[in-house]
């Protein structure tokens, strides 16, 4: 929740000892607490890719791969999140 809260700059709308909830526009995202880490990639919009990777990488974040035109036609670039979560910033071109 913390990670979330200082490098990507969203806030918890609830939390308890075993969940936290982000509502972040028309998408609700819900990190429960697990035995193992889970391996996801959770992908973002953004209307400029490579001012909020900056973002996130001055905020803490640990770059895997730099904003990049992508063979799908996107922008998108790729931070560590918490845990084994892949966080994913796209921008479509």
């Amino acid at each position: 929740m913390r990670w979330f809260e200082s490098v990507c700059g969203v806030k918890a709308t609830f939390t308890n000892e075993r969940m936290a909830v982000f509502s972040l526009g028309d998408f609700t995202l819900i990190l429960d607490v697990g035995e193992s880490d889970s391996k996801v990639t959770i992908g973002f919009h953004s209307e400029n890719c490579d001012r909020d990777y900056q973002t996130v990488i001055e905020r803490g974040g640990i770059s895997l791969e730099p904003p990049a035109d992508r063979p799908w036609g996107a922008r998108a670039a790729y931070i560590k999140g918490p845990g084994a979560l892949t966080i994913e910033i796209e921008q479509p071109r």
